[in-house]
C-alpha cells in the first residue's frame, strides 16, 4: 500500500477530481462518485488483486505523511 500511496500523491488525477478511484497495480481501473460502485466494479474486473480505494480531492489539497508514527497525546 505504501507504493500505491506514493504513486497517488504524485499522479495527475485531475480528471478524477471529487470522485472515488479504485487503484490496482498503480493504475486507475474504475472511478465513480459512489465509493461502493468504484470498489465493486474494480473487484469484478480484478477479483484476485488488492483494490485500493481513494477519494481524489477537489482542487488543491495538502497531504501530510509522518515518517515516524507517534502516539497521540491527550489534550
Amino acid at each position: 500500500m505504501d507504493e500505491t500511496f506514493k504513486w497517488f500523491t504524485k499522479a495527475d488525477l485531475s480528471k478524477y477530481e471529487d470522485k472515488y478511484i479504485s487503484i490496482v497495480d498503480k493504475k486507475v481501473v474504475c472511478a465513480d462518485e459512489d465509493p461502493e460502485i468504484a470498489y465493486t466494479n474494480a473487484k469484478k474486473k480484478y477479483p484476485d488483486k488488492e483494490i485500493v480505494l481513494w477519494k481524489v480531492p477537489y482542487g488543491e489539497t495538502f497531504i501530510f505523511q509522518s515518517k515516524k508514527s507517534k502516539p497521540c497525546q491527550n489534550v
